[in-house]
């Protein structure tokens, strides 16, 4: 059975504190632990099987979103200790500015990178160094409904499991599986592999359409500002040695905050694209 708590009507209860103390990574990564908010989010965590500590409620929030009632039954199933409290509460512990009424701890979902490198038709998401949220968690979006086995970001990047992250990906999160990586590690590994790996870039001299996008494929995406880095120069240019990644996708957008989504968009149908001349 569910454990009980009594109802929390202070916003001074050590609970909101909490809550609002895994609004930073430092915290988030000492206990292993993540708050999301939202019913669609929570549902999707739910639904996904990851293990959930605790929801906290407003519970006259159900009239005004009817499906609290069903997730709470949910909840209450899976043993989650549910927490009745009042929408000022809710508000103190909330991040977002309309609070749903709901929000849950989690435990943060971990993958092993070996098993996902192992994957079958591998078609793995790479964010290199990108450094805004909701930029990060639309990728992750998009690639999940692009079909790809998971998503890697490399160090330096934005945590994927930041509150704007998460609410960008809208439970996507739950269902992809998206390791924190070291970029030269990992390009050696893929390269151990053999599995292809594709840069968009630029300035780079081939159009998508004219590259294989044929599986085992690794495709690298990261922000305009990196396009004069060491991770996305050519090998004869500029005589750099050390760059990580080999291969390049070019002639699409400044990889900004809105015209990265944009550019991966490209690269999807190309991919789908791909698909359908295999099938």
């Amino acid at each position: 059975m569910p454990e009980t708590a009594a109802r929390i009507t202070s916003t001074k209860n050590p609970l909101v504190k909490r809550i609002r103390s895994l609004a930073d990574r430092a915290n988030r990564d000492a206990e292993g632990r993540m708050a999301i908010e939202g019913v669609r989010l929570v549902e999707e965590a739910l639904a996904a099987g990851v293990r959930a500590e605790l929801l906290l409620y407003d519970a006259d929030a159900q009239g005004e979103h009817p499906r609290i009632k069903d997730l709470l039954q949910r909840a209450s199933a899976l043993g989650v200790r549910t927490i009745e409290t009042a929408r000022h509460v809710i508000e103190a512990a909330s991040e977002v500015e309309t609070p749903q009424g709901v929000i849950a701890v989690l435990e943060i979902p971990r993958h092993d990178l070996t098993r996902v490198l192992g994957t079958p038709d591998l078609l793995l998401v790479i964010v290199d160094r990108i450094q805004d949220p909701g930029n990060l968690g639309t990728i992750i979006r998009v690639a999940d409904a692009a079909g790809a086995s998971a998503v890697a970001v490399t160090r330096g990047s934005v945590d994927p499991h930041n509150p704007k992250s998460v609410r960008a990906t809208m439970g996507s999160l739950f269902h992809l599986p998206v390791v924190e990586v070291d970029a030269a590690s990992l390009a050696a590994e893929l390269t151990r592999l053999g599995v292809h790996i594709l840069v968009a870039d630029q300035q780079g001299a081939l159009e998508y359409t004219s590259v294989s996008l044929r599986r085992p494929l690794a495709l690298v995406l990261a922000c305009g500002a990196l396009a004069a880095t060491v991770t996305m120069v050519e090998p004869q240019r500029d005589g750099v040695a050390d760059q990580i990644w080999d291969d390049y996708l070019p002639r699409f957008p400044n990889f900004n905050a809105t015209e990265l989504r944009e550019a991966f968009a490209i690269i999807d149908r190309g991919l789908d694209l791909t698909d359908r001349a295999v099938a």
